[in-house]
């Protein structure tokens, strides 16, 4: 019970085309809610933690108030998801108690209820303790299961597994925290996806333990991507354009669209501003660095990376992607596909 208490500590609830220069048209080279949630059996109150918080929310004239104003407005909001509430209010009335002790305020408890209305009480109310366990603050898990909100439907000791797979990741507290605020869908994803792509980060891109933790620190959606598209762009930066695993785990990279960065670094590479570094690193001139490339608006980076006009640029983007169809050999291969389809046809109308 101790060791819990020092967990629950942490746990602080509380016109035309202008016509372009010629360089830029080729290219270069269920259990009880006290079993599972100390916090409500031992009487210890989170909201006490986040009273002063609280008050000030439901203070809002749009909030219900009052324990049988919330229990109505709860049940008012399951109606609304066509879902009849089959559970005596004595039940509801305990449950509601309990997210309210664990900090959330009365707008939220309905919003929670507005999620996976089927859902059974205890199930709902262990997924939130548990989040809860991790580290969330209230907020933070009602924000959570409104972007991921199959979460719910997994069990307690489910989401406490994926926890422990996470944290042999090197994920600690802080950073796991801030990898299920920004990606709760991390509980949802089959283990064999998230062990595929920390394979390509560390086994094909060859980064370091430290630096995977970091990148996931970062842009834990990362996880989301196909491992295959997650390589892919790896090798276009480090190989294409020349940038070393440090910058880019610093770039952001992982967070922008590999088509992005692509028309982005071409763009600047035929208006000269950008060259592939040789076998030893060094260039002609001074390239930008792959963060200011890619965390520029894409108003900075025409004004004051390309000094170009948002015409060129667009032009620039049709012109390459026609470039990329023509160098396609799957689309080759589809176009003369169609072209002896379309031969066949006419010889059957001539016969």
């Amino acid at each position: 019970m101790r060791a819990c208490a020092q967990i629950l500590r942490g746990c602080r609830v509380a016109p035309s085309a202008p016509r372009l220069p010629p360089w830029l048209y080729a290219s270069p080279s269920a259990a009880s809610a006290a079993s599972l949630c100390p916090l409500v059996s031992s009487g210890c109150r989170l909201a006490s933690v986040a009273s002063s918080e609280r008050s000030g929310r439901e203070q809002h004239s749009n909030e219900p108030a009052g324990g049988g104003r919330l229990l109505e407005a709860v049940r008012l909001s399951l109606a609304a998801q066509q879902r009849r509430a089959e559970m005596g209010s004595s039940e509801l009335e305990k449950v509601l108690d309990s997210f309210s002790d664990m900090g959330f305020s009365n707008a939220q408890i309905v919003q929670l209820f507005g999620l996976q209305p089927k859902l059974a009480l205890q199930t709902r109310l262990a997924v939130v303790s548990e989040l809860l366990l991790l580290g969330l603050d209230a907020d933070s898990t009602l924000k959570a299961l409104q972007k991921s909100p199959d979460v719910l439907r997994m069990t307690a000791l489910q989401l406490r597994r994926r926890a422990d797979s996470l944290r042999k990741l090197g994920l600690g507290e802080g950073t796991l925290q801030r990898v299920v605020s920004r990606c709760p869908g991390i509980f949802t994803l089959p283990w064999k996806k998230i062990d595929a792509v920390v394979r390509v980060l560390r086994e094909k891109c060859l980064f370091t333990v430290d630096q995977v933790v970091e990148i996931l620190h970062r842009c834990p959606s990362v996880l989301l991507e196909e491992p295959g598209d997650l390589e892919y762009k790896f090798q276009y930066v480090y190989f294409r354009m020349g940038v070393k695993h440090k910058a880019l785990v610093k770039s952001g990279l992982f967070q922008t669209p590999v088509a992005e960065v692509k028309n982005r670094h071409i763009f600047l590479e035929r208006l000269g501003l950008y060259q592939t570094p040789d076998k030893k690193g060094q260039t002609q001139i001074v390239n930008p660095k792959l963060k200011e490339i890619i965390r520029a608006s894409e108003g900075d980076f025409l004004a004051k990376i390309a000094h170009s006009s948002l015409e060129e640029f667009e032009v620039f983007k049709k012109l390459l992607a026609r470039e990329e169809v023509d160098l396609d050999p799957a689309s080759e291969e589809r176009d003369s596909v169609s072209d002896g389809e379309g031969e066949g046809s006419d010889s059957e109308e001539g016969d």
